[in-house]
C-alpha cells in the first residue's frame, strides 16, 4: 500500500504538469487500481431439489458500462478535444500527452462508464499560452463533461466538485483509489508557475460522477 500512495503521488504531481513536453513523466508502476471482480460463490449438494439460481457473484457485480474515451467535450469551457491513451514508460512511469491540445487517458486505470476512479490529465498552459485545461479550474457543481467513445458512444458525466491541493499534497486515494461510484476526475496544474523547477504549485481536480437514468 505505501508503494501505491508513493507511485500515486508522483503520478498527480507530474502527469498534468510541464510544458507539454514528452519528458514530462512520473513514477506510477504500481498506480493503477487493479480491476478486481467479486468471486462470492454459493455451493450445491447432489441431494438439492432446488432448480440452479445464479450466484451471488452474478447478482453482485456491476455492470459494465465502460467505454475506451476517443474524444471529450466540455460544453461550458468550450472544450472539445481528442483523447489519446497513456500508459506506463519502460521506467515505469506514467506517460503523458507530447502535445497542449490531446487529453491523456490512463489506461491502465478503470474506462470511462464503469465502477472506480477513471482518470484524464491534460496540460493547463505551454511555452506558447493556454492549453486544453486551461479553463477547467472555471466549471462549477452541475456542469457537463461528455466522453465520446470509440463507437460512438456517448456518456455524460456532472461535475461534482472542483478542489485544489498543494503539489505535493493531493488527496491520492480520492482521485485514484477504488469506489463503487462510475467516477471521472480530471487532472490539471494551477497555481503560480515556478520556471526554476517547471512546475506549477498546485494541482487542480475536477471530480464528476456518470449520469444514469
Amino acid at each position: 500500500m505505501r508503494a501505491f500512495l508513493l507511485a500515486c503521488c508522483s503520478l498527480v504531481f507530474l502527469a498534468s504538469c510541464g510544458s507539454g513536453e514528452s519528458s514530462s513523466s512520473s513514477s506510477a508502476s504500481q498506480a493503477a487500481t487493479p480491476k478486481q471482480a467479486t468471486t462470492l460463490s454459493s455451493k450445491s449438494t447432489m441431494e438439492s431439489k432446488e432448480p440452479a439460481t445464479e450466484t451471488m457473484s452474478e447478482t453482485l457485480q456491476p455492470e459494465q458500462l465502460g467505454i475506451v474515451p476517443e474524444r471529450i467535450i466540455i460544453p461550458a469551457i468550450d472544450v472539445d478535444a481528442p483523447i489519446v491513451k497513456e500508459g506506463l514508460n519502460q521506467n515505469g512511469d506514467m506517460e503523458v500527452p507530447d502535445n497542449s491540445v490531446d487529453v491523456g487517458w490512463f489506461e491502465p486505470g478503470t474506462e470511462p462508464g464503469n465502477a472506480g476512479s477513471s482518470v484524464l490529465a491534460g496540460h493547463v498552459d505551454d511555452y506558447t499560452g493556454p492549453a486544453v485545461f486551461f479553463d477547467l479550474k472555471d466549471l462549477e457543481k452541475g456542469d457537463e463533461v461528455i466522453i465520446v467513445g470509440e463507437g460512438g458512444e456517448e456518456l455524460t458525466f456532472e461535475v461534482q466538485k472542483v478542489e485544489s491541493y498543494p503539489w505535493d499534497d493531493a488527496p491520492i486515494r480520492e482521485i485514484f483509489g477504488p469506489t463503487d461510484e462510475r467516477r471521472l476526475n480530471l487532472l490539471t496544474c494551477t497555481g503560480l508557475y515556478d520556471k526554476g523547477t517547471n512546475n506549477h504549485q498546485e494541482r487542480l481536480a475536477v471530480y464528476t460522477e456518470l449520469v444514469t437514468e
